[in-house]
């Protein structure tokens, strides 16, 4: 298969190249390094990516991880707008452009996160946009052309290996849910990765 990973540097995204390059053609995009440099907070940016790549078989996006962590009396009209624009619509942008060429069948892998279920005075400008992800997929999924699946995975927060506890998962972990996601049939799902905590 060819796989297009966005935020293909991160954590998780790292780890998600290694388990998928020895077995599929693997496209690394990011920001600031990869086999492509794409932002998908912008539209000619993304669009561009697009018309490079061509074709493809997956994207897997792991992008978005870089919202703002405020306490709730803190927050401004900015940070509401930041963390929209990188988890929910340059997510959604991904999907609308990514139909354009995407081959038959083709999966996209989007990204949520705990938060959404698990407030506290920090995650309310990032929790928020990750339930609307969530619903935005489920709702989209039935509707996409040619086959074309779409699927969310929602991890809990990422820790080294040796730190993990419930609630708390690796990136290898993080990783093998979204490959597993990846291979598993069906459209719609929300792949919840919360460490062992109620789903």
């Amino acid at each position: 298969m060819k796989i297009v990973v966005v935020g293909a540097s991160g954590k998780i995204g790292s780890e998600i190249v290694a388990l998928l390059e020895a077995d599929h053609r693997v496209i690394k995009v990011g920001r600031s390094s990869g086999d492509i440099l794409a932002d998908y907070a912008d539209s000619q940016s993304t669009r561009a990516m697009f018309e490079q790549i061509g074709g493809f078989d997956a994207l897997i996006s792991v992008a978005g991880g870089d919202s703002v962590f405020k306490d709730v009396d803190e927050l401004e009209d900015a940070d509401f707008v930041y963390g929209f624009e990188r988890k929910i619509l340059g997510q959604i942008r991904l999907l609308r452009l990514g139909v354009e060429t995407a081959n038959k069948k083709a999966v996209f892998l989007f990204s949520s996160g705990f938060l959404s279920h698990y407030p506290n005075r920090f995650s309310l400008a990032t929790g928020p946009f990750n339930a609307a992800i969530d619903t935005y997929v489920q709702q989209i999924a039935p509707m996409l052309p040619n086959g074309i699946r779409a699927k969310v995975v929602s991890p809990a927060p990422v820790v080294p290996e040796e730190r993990t506890k419930k609630g708390l998962i690796s990136a290898r972990d993080a990783a093998e849910a979204y490959v597993a996601a990846l291979n598993e049939p069906g459209t719609g799902q929300i792949v919840r990765a919360w460490g062992g905590l109620e789903t």
